[in-house]
Formats: structure tokens, C-alpha cells, sequence
């Protein structure tokens, strides 16, 4: 009787601390997983993001100070224009900074980020013996030194073929490595939650087994400290198994719900500062205006697709997708980043902001077809004044109108993904303590209910 007293307790107090194993590491686990998310692969995004529109906006302010030469009735434009430029050559900077310092570990990270840092020595010069051979000219607007224009093709050309592209690998392979955690750490979860389930149904039927015993050799109907360890066992594995569920909600919201749509808008508004760009690439450049009208076209079609539609039918066909959308919200005709944003509204005020994004893209795109009709019609000063403009009505309004309610969208779902991850993160701290609590009495208990009993026998 005394040996198999022995090997019962011996067994409780096994699957007591591997449950209690499997609950704490896991839970260290998931609190590592959010650090990882939080703090640095979620951010490492975001910024990659404002690199590739840093970068781009660079290219299309150059554009700009080019196109403006030395027309005293563009000083303003020219102003804007800028201090746009130093500011973008600042962020670039940052978030080049950043990037590095966070590539140590990720092949795909780093190499991105090298094809970043090789470009951008190149284009800086290219750009600056452009910018300074027009300035020394003094030409009059929308007609650039040739050898300024020539030094500005072999700039842009290399920002669009090499650090452009390098920059949304940089944002690609940041968003794979907060996929690839994602998707481990929920599959963890999910195995965790399963072997509480089990090593708690287990270890509540050890000990239920074993009071059964005791109760029928020693004849007492209770044992008062096994009780309470089946208890806080029971306790522990409802905390457990419902915190599990509850981290995989958490990260599935912040994820899906929330950062989703954070990449897809952060990426819009990085190309849409790239086809503004390219409107005045095509006012700049005669000689190209049709590779840079199709690069528009292309960004377009990349921030809301609709199949089919060119240049020239793409108002109507968003026209019609609008229609359709406002008659039922189940009925979203277009792709793109806004399809995956529209088909992602969840939060309060989300919608609302979305549509205020929608018709302000929507005011921007028939802007342009304004810009290019100016241009065609011989009226280029206008369609550089109308272009660059930020008066009301004009082409740059629209386009800051566009920005200003994109960023209210992204600020929604980033305020929405903040709290989830403050959620799974503060769940975890104020339920772990418990576990251990429970699964230390658990353990005490065992030892408590059982010591007397081996007593009797040493006795």
C-alpha cells in the first residue's frame, strides 16, 4: 500500500508540473511572440513603407524644382517643393538608419536594404548635377536645361529600377517576418490549448483516482488538501485553456483585422506619392510623357484595380464601382489596396474614413486627366501651375486632400492594432502570476494531502 501511495503521488505531482510546464512556457512564449511583433517587426513595416514613400517623393520633388526652373511665379510652388525635398532626404535618412539597425537576422531584409544603400550615393549625385545644372541655367518653366533633364532621366531611372523596387522588397520581406511569427505563434496556441485540455483532464482524473483510493483504505471521505489541488487544477486549466483561445483572437485581430489594412493603405500611400510623381515626370519630360503617363496608369491600377479600364475609361469605371459600392457595401468592384482595405472596414469610423479616401482619390484622378488635357492643348504653364498648385481646386489640393484622409484611414487601424496588442500583452501579464500561484498550492497540496497518510505507515 505504501509503495502504490507512493507511484500515485509521484504521478500527480509529474503531470501537475509538466501542465504547469507547458502553461508558463507557453505563456513566456507568447509574451516574447508580442515583444517580437510590437516592437520590432510591426514597426520595421511601417517604416519600410515611409522609406519607399520618402524615396519616391525625393525623386518627384526634383521633378518638381527641375520643371520650375526660374519662374518667379512658381516661387511658392518652388518653396513647397523644397522643403519637401529636405524633408524626404531627412526621413530617408531615418528610416535607412532604422532599417539597419534592425536587418541582423533576415537574409531577405538585408539584402533588400544593401540594394537601398548601393543606389542611393549614385542617385544623389546624379540628382544634385541635375538640380544644379538647371539652377545655373535659369530657364523658364517647363523647359529644362537638356543636360539637366538628361542627368534627371539617369537619376530616376535609377531610382525606379533599383531603389524603388529594393525598398518594397524591404517592406515585403518585414511583412513576411510578421507572417512567419503569426502563424507560428497561433499554431503554438493552438497546440498548447489541446495539451492543457488533455494534461489537465488527466491530472484531475489522477487525483480524483487517488482520493478514491485513499477514501476507500483509509476510510475518510474528503482529503481537504487534495480537494484544493483538484480545485485550483480545474482553475488552473479553465485560466490556461481560455487564455490560449484568447492570445490567438488577440493576435488574429491585431493581424488580420487591424495590420492588414495598415500594410495595404501604407503601401497605397507610397505609390500614390509615386504616380504624383510621375504627373510631374510627364510635365518635365516631353520626350517621355508616355512611359511616365503608362507608370501612372500601372500605379493606379495598383491602389484601387479595375479590370480592364485604361487612362481614359478609369474615371467611369470607378465612377460605376462607387455606385455600386454606396447602393450595398457587400458590392466592392474594385481591387488593389483599397479592395483589401474596403473589404477590411471593422472598426468604428473605419467605414466613413475609407469612403472620404475613396472620393478624394476619386476628385485626384480626374485632376490629372485635367493636367494632361492642359498639356496636349499646348497650354503647359497652365497644366504646371494646375499640377503643382496647392490652392483650392487645384491638382496638389486634391492630392493633399487624398493624403490627408488616407492617413486618418491608416490612423484608425494602427489605433485599432495598438490596442490589440495591448490587449494579448496584458492578459498575459495579469494571468500569469495566477498560474503560477495555482500550480504552485497545486503542487504543495499534493504533497500536504499525501505526507500524513505515509506517515501512518512510517509510524
Amino acid at each position: 500500500m505504501p509503495s502504490r501511495l507512493r507511484w500515485f503521488t509521484t504521478g500527480c505531482l509529474l503531470l501537475t508540473t509538466v501542465l504547469g510546464a507547458v502553461g508558463l512556457t507557453t505563456a513566456v512564449g507568447a509574451q516574447s511572440a508580442w515583444s517580437t511583433i510590437g516592437d520590432q517587426q510591426a514597426p520595421q513595416v511601417v517604416d519600410a513603407a515611409g522609406l519607399y514613400q520618402a524615396l519616391t517623393d525625393l525623386d518627384g520633388q526634383s521633378a518638381n524644382l527641375i520643371m520650375f526652373g526660374a519662374d518667379g511665379s512658381l516661387a511658392g510652388q518652388r518653396t513647397a517643393a523644397l522643403s519637401a525635398y529636405t524633408a524626404d532626404r531627412t526621413t530617408a535618412d531615418r528610416d535607412l538608419q532604422r532599417a539597419t539597425l534592425d536587418a541582423a537576422g533576415n537574409a531577405n531584409v538585408q539584402h533588400a536594404l544593401q540594394d537601398v544603400l548601393d543606389g542611393m550615393g549614385r542617385y544623389q549625385d546624379l540628382d544634385g548635377r541635375a538640380l544644379a545644372l538647371n539652377d545655373a541655367a535659369h530657364r523658364p518653366a517647363g523647359h529644362p536645361d537638356p543636360s539637366a533633364v538628361a542627368d534627371y532621366r539617369q537619376a530616376t531611372d535609377l531610382m525606379r529600377t533599383t531603389l524603388l523596387p529594393a525598398a518594397d522588397r524591404l517592406v515585403q520581406a518585414n511583412n513576411d517576418a510578421y507572417n512567419h511569427t503569426y502563424d507560428t505563434e497561433r499554431s503554438v496556441l493552438g497546440t498548447a490549448l489541446w495539451w492543457t485540455v488533455a494534461l489537465g483532464v488527466a491530472l484531475l482524473a489522477a487525483l480524483i483516482g487517488l482520493q478514491i483510493w485513499l477514501a476507500g483504505r483509509f476510510r475518510r471521505l474528503v482529503n481537504p488538501a487534495l480537494a484544493a489541488a483538484t480545485l485550483l487544477v480545474v482553475v488552473f486549466t479553465g485560466l490556461a485553456g481560455s487564455m490560449w483561445a484568447d492570445e490567438r483572437e488577440h493576435l488574429r485581430y491585431a493581424r488580420r483585422d487591424a495590420f492588414d489594412s495598415v500594410v495595404a493603405l501604407s503601401r497605397a500611400r507610397a505609390v500614390a506619392y509615386d504616380a504624383n510623381a510621375d504627373e510631374s515626370r510627364y510635365l518635365l519630360d516631353p520626350g517621355r510623357a508616355a512611359q511616365y503617363q503608362d507608370a501612372f496608369e500601372t500605379e493606379s491600377q495598383q491602389i484601387l484595380t479595375l479590370s480592364g479600364a485604361s487612362i481614359s475609361s478609369y474615371d467611369t469605371a470607378l465612377a460605376a464601382a462607387v455606385t455600386a459600392y454606396r447602393a450595398d457595401h457587400a458590392d466592392v468592384r474594385f481591387g488593389g489596396f483599397y479592395g483589401t482595405e474596403f473589404h477590411n472596414i471593422t472598426f468604428t469610423g473605419e467605414r466613413a474614413a475609407a469612403e472620404q479616401t475613396l472620393a478624394a482619390y476619386q476628385v485626384y484622378e480626374r485632376d490629372d486627366r485635367t493636367i494632361r488635357a492642359l498639356a496636349d492643348s499646348g497650354k503647359l504653364d497652365q497644366a504646371i501651375a494646375f499640377g503643382t498648385s496647392y490652392a483650392p481646386g487645384a491638382s496638389n489640393a486634391a492630392f493633399a486632400e487624398h493624403d490627408s484622409a488616407l492617413q486618418k484611414l491608416i490612423g484608425i487601424n494602427s489605433s485599432a492594432y495598438d490596442q490589440g496588442v495591448k490587449d494579448g500583452r496584458g492578459e498575459l501579464s495579469s494571468r500569469i502570476p495566477l498560474l503560477i500561484a495555482a500550480i504552485g498550492l497545486a503542487l504543495l497540496l499534493c504533497l500536504v494531502g499525501v505526507r500524513p497518510r505515509l506517515a501512518e505507515f512510517r509510524g
